[in-house]
């Protein structure tokens, strides 16, 4: 009975005695673009009938992060008596130089008290106090990239080895770098304009794991024949295994495309002497004077005439669809959809098109623009994949009708 009794009273003592919560951060400086640890250690002179609650440790201009498997249990001799404890590690990595500064956060501990309902306490973390510094050598870098490796690709779909006019490229530009965060990757792809080429840019992929990643996928599609060049491109580092800037780089690649040439620009005509100026316009008058009143009025119905060719095309139609995309609307898309649909030379419908040429998504996508024509949700349809998916599908029918044309030609020595 004696026994029992001086157990209660050691457990009474031993619980009116307050946790302890010890932190550390190693280094106490650190390079950006690395990462610090800092531990946090909770001790209680029982046992925890649950978790401690952490607060967040988020600090402006810099990513706190908890690994997997980051806490253990771990027991402690204080004051002659054995105390339970925890310790987690964080990783803290700064986004710039200077100095960072943890203060007034507590943490909710709950400790068992033998013989009554657990003891809940929030318990002051000491200040937390560390440095971010730029690496001597590091300070030129823009942007500024660090991490233990960067690596730069450059994918290509599509058989660069056959390509005729109508046919498409899919370029995919990608940097993954160990250390710092996707966001501090920069845009990858070069700016892109070619004659005779028309390129889709889709939305930037942007993605943190392992390591960060940074995609940019580019559909080319070519409108004409010729050598086209696909830029690499090229990016400095500060590499923190190695100590040094570093530079990662992909090479570019060339294609050649089967078909007639872009048309060439016209010159940019030479302006005459201001003397020979005048008189050029004088008998430019003259001549309009003359013969405007018989040639203006055929000229304008053949403009005309051509203009209403024009629009009767599948290329204009085409373009009337990429124009209504930008608007968001359902049903000036739809209506320009229909009309491009109309143009092919094939009879089918937008849904049968999104299938053939395209895939199950472009389809869904199509079939989501019709729902949102008659049920006024506009909000659903994903009006980027809309023009990016089309596009895509009207290189491979081109591409197809290009190759039946070929194959309808009679041999040129029958």
């Amino acid at each position: 009975m004696l026994s029992l009794i001086l157990l209660g009273i050691c457990g009474q003592v031993g619980a009116q005695q307050s946790p302890i919560v010890r932190v550390s951060v190693t280094p106490e400086t650190v390079s950006v673009g690395e990462s610090a640890e800092l531990r946090v250690t909770v001790l209680v002179p029982t046992w925890f009938p649950r978790p401690p609650v952490y607060p967040a440790f988020e600090l402006a201009n810099a990513i706190t992060r908890l690994p997997a498997d980051s806490s253990y249990p771990i027991s402690e001799r204080i004051g002659g008596e054995t105390w339970s404890g925890i310790t987690r590690n964080y990783r803290v990595l700064p986004l710039m130089a200077g100095t960072f500064r943890i203060s007034d956060q507590a943490i909710k501990v709950a400790y068992a008290d033998p013989g009554a309902a657990p003891v809940t306490v929030d318990v002051p973390v000491p200040e937390i106090v560390f440095r971010g510094s730029v690496p001597a050598g590091a300070e030129a870098l823009d942007p500024y990239i660090a991490g233990r490796s960067l690596t730069l690709s450059l994918n290509i779909e599509g058989d660069t080895g056959a390509l005729a006019v109508g046919d498409a490229l899919v370029v995919t530009y990608v940097a993954d770098l160990e250390g710092l965060p996707a966001m501090f990757l920069p845009p990858l792809a070069p700016d892109m304009q070619f004659d005779g080429v028309s390129v889709y840019a889709d939305e930037p992929q942007v993605e943190d794991g392992v390591s960060a990643r940074r995609s940019e996928k580019l559909t080319l599609v070519f409108d004409a024949g010729g050598e086209f060049a696909v830029p690499g491109f090229r990016l400095e580092f500060w590499n923190s295994a190695s100590g040094a800037v570093e530079t990662a780089t992909v090479d570019g690649i060339r294609v050649l495309v089967a078909g007639p040439p872009a048309a060439p620009a016209e010159p940019e005509p030479v302006a005459p002497p201001p003397g020979r100026r005048v008189t050029v316009i004088l008998a430019a008058l003259l001549v309009v004077c003359l013969l405007g009143w018989r040639a203006i009025p055929v000229a304008i119905d053949r403009y005309r005439a051509a203009a209403e060719r024009r629009k009767q095309t599948e290329v204009y139609a085409f373009g009337s669809l990429r124009k209504a995309l930008k608007t968001r609307s359902s049903a000036v898309v739809y209506h320009s959809l229909l009309a491009w649909i109309a143009r092919l030379d094939r009879q089918t419908d937008a849904r049968r098109f999104a299938l053939e040429f395209g895939d199950k998504s472009l389809c869904d996508a199509v079939d989501a623009l019709s729902r949102g024509l008659y049920k006024n949700a506009e909000d659903v349809v994903d009006f980027h994949y809309l023009k990016t998916g089309l596009s895509a599908a009207r290189a491979r029918y081109l591409k197809e009708l290009s190759i039946a044309a070929r194959r309808a030609l009679p041999p040129l020595n029958p």
